[in-house]
């Protein structure tokens, strides 16, 4: 008998029967975005010795503690049970599924080359097969909300779903968040060799743990929910470095110190663990834990007291001003400011450690501050559009924080900033194809060259808009648009180029889909209302028509932009394109 109604269990174990798993509909939809995922990938990452990094290797990872309601009213399960039983997700959601996704990922990118390989084992995590449920058909593992789980269970669930494209947009913001983070966790674990994911599945199977609480009253589910989410969470690992740090100040001392600490973690919040994560890139230790890294870095700099005042104090405020640059009140250079709201759009944070040094070092020197940050910004955003993985672009800051720590001259496009030919060669092939690359960064590139268009000071809200295909990604077969496109192949091409690609509202998206070239420029112009067609919309809302010319000189117009936002040189960008 499972010692339950609380038990440490493994991930093998809990993806494995009797254990089946429904999110109520009560309960918000998946709500993690790339950046929660990227770093619970990353922390298993690190845990699991991968990268690079063995040395920071531990024996087991635990995932936290997860909440289920039992409303079956039999007895508590045993190891040995072959039915299935349901238990509803109270607390645990987000954690659960992108495991499913990323335990899917793995399976779909392992050969099948025997009967109980490593493939086989991750898909009986995902799908329990018929027979172990005597039913027909196969029953996955975890049942998401009905809105998502359409989604779920074909570009995740299914055999070698995680690796298709979905050919439509998404319908809703869940939708779009579970593609996103699958993509993310795709590019992450595809750029592992063979080793490093076998040891990740391994790893992942049998050394992460849950802690899994089990109730049958749903009263008393949420009450143990708000005990769970609500009292210190977050508390007991800050305690802990508080008390670490403060246990070496004089007595003397001790008032100035608390201060210092309280006003860092007053000042960032709930982002203040997320702090000490960039300190440690900035300080060369950006795979250590929490704990263990600010101790080395405490060492580092010669003891609590100046770490205090020489590093916890001014990059805590350097990083409060990153964070909240979109606040008017908060004191940034209006240049420095844009740049930083656009940072911060994207998913994870591996460019803020060298935004931070950036505002700590050049405090008195705006100028070349924001020169830094405007370079910062182009390489973050060239990194991204070039699918560049989390552990190369880390690798690429660290070289932007050496040249800060150096003082040396910063000039536009040099040293780490610097795009090689073949790099500007990549950039225009991704860009022929964003959409389908990644969704959330097409989306903000596209956002950012209507502010180029635009030329306002006012920056829109990535989430009140969508992308729209002009040419459909899947055209009916009557359609008009089969009439100018008859070439399945280039059709294909122009649908993903980026001259096809617009900016709409999700009511215009709704809309629009699969309708002809008359009736989608109707929407685009705000027919029923909506707010006035957005300069990177215009194109397509004023054309007579839509063919692959007007397409492909669009395409050239938008690299044009490109080029004059990022300091790339447009020629080579040209030249790219023609030849590839």
């Amino acid at each position: 008998m499972f010692p339950l109604p609380t038990a440490s269990l493994t991930v093998s174990d809990l993806f494995s029967s009797p254990f089946h798993f429904c999110v109520p509909q009560y309960q918000r939809p998946y709500s993690w975005t790339t950046t929660e995922a990227g770093q619970l990938l990353e922390d298993i990452f690190a845990a699991a010795g991968i990268g690079g990094n063995d040395e920071a290797a531990e024996p087991d990872y635990f995932l936290g503690n997860i909440l289920l309601l039992d409303g079956s009213g039999a007895d508590l399960p045993r190891a040995r049970d072959r039915e299935p039983r349901y238990f509803d997700i109270v607390d645990g959601q987000q954690r659960l599924v992108t495991l499913a996704m990323l335990i899917a990922i793995l399976r779909d990118l392992e050969p099948e080359k025997w009967r109980w390989g490593p493939r086989n084992r991750l898909d009986a995590l995902i799908a329990a097969d018929a027979a172990a449920t005597r039913q027909e058909g196969v029953h996955y593992r975890i049942q998401v909300r009905s809105r998502e789980q359409a989604v779920f269970e074909r570009f995740v669930q299914q055999r070698g779903g995680s690796a298709d494209t979905p050919q439509f947009d998404p319908a809703s913001e869940s939708e779009e968040r579970l593609l996103a983070v699958r993509e993310v966790l795709r590019k992450e674990v595809g750029a592992l060799d063979d080793a490093d994911r076998k040891r990740l599945i391994s790893f992942l199977c049998d050394q992460c743990h849950f802690v899994v609480v089990l109730t049958r009253d749903i009263d008393r589910a949420h009450r143990m929910f708000t005990v769970l989410n609500e009292r210190g969470r977050m508390l007991h690992r800050n305690d802990i470095l508080r008390a670490g740090l403060l246990q070496d100040i004089a007595p003397a001392r001790m008032a100035e110190a608390v201060a210092q600490w309280d006003h860092a973690a007053n000042l960032l919040g709930p982002s203040f663990e997320t702090f000490f994560s960039h300190v440690f890139s900035i300080y060369g230790r950006g795979d250590a834990k929490i704990i263990a890294g600010v101790r080395r870095t405490v060492a580092d700099v010669g003891g609590a007291e100046p770490f205090l005042r020489d590093v916890v104090t001014p990059l805590s405020e350097a990083y409060h001003r990153v964070l909240h640059a979109a606040n008017v009140d908060v004191n940034i250079d209006a240049e420095a400011r844009r740049y930083l709201v656009y940072l911060g759009r994207l998913a994870e944070g591996d460019w803020a450690p060298a935004a931070i040094l950036a505002l700590r070092q050049y405090a008195d020197d705006p100028k070349r501050g924001n020169l830094l940050i405007k370079e910062i910004d182009r390489l973050a955003h060239v990194l991204r559009l070039l699918c560049v993985g989390t552990t190369k672009r880390k690798r690429r800051f660290a070289e932007v924080i050496a040249l800060i720590k150096s003082g040396a001259p910063i000039a536009p496009n040099e040293g780490p900033f610097k795009m090689s030919r073949d790099e500007v060669r990549n950039l225009c092939y991704h860009l022929r194809s964003p959409y389908k690359r990644d969704q959330q960064v097409c989306k903000l590139l596209l956002l950012r060259l209507n502010d180029e268009l635009s030329r306002s000071t006012t920056l829109l809200n990535p989430a009140d808009y969508s992308v729209e295909h002009v040419l459909p990604q899947r055209p009916g077969a009557a359609s008009e648009w089969r009439r100018w496109f008859p070439d399945g192949e280039e059709r294909e091409m122009c649908t993903e180029s980026l001259g096809n690609l617009v900016v709409v509202t999700r009511k215009q998206n709704d809309r629009a889909r699969n309708q002809e070239f008359a009736r989608k420029r109707e929407i685009y112009r705000g027919a029923h209302n909506d707010q006035p067609v957005l300069p990177i919309t215009r194109d397509a809302a004023e054309a007579e028509k839509w063919t692959a010319a007007e397409i492909r000189a669009r395409e050239l117009k938008l690299f044009r932009l490109v080029s004059e936002i990022w300091g790339i040189e447009a020629r080579g960008m040209q030249t790219a394109r023609d030849v590839a």
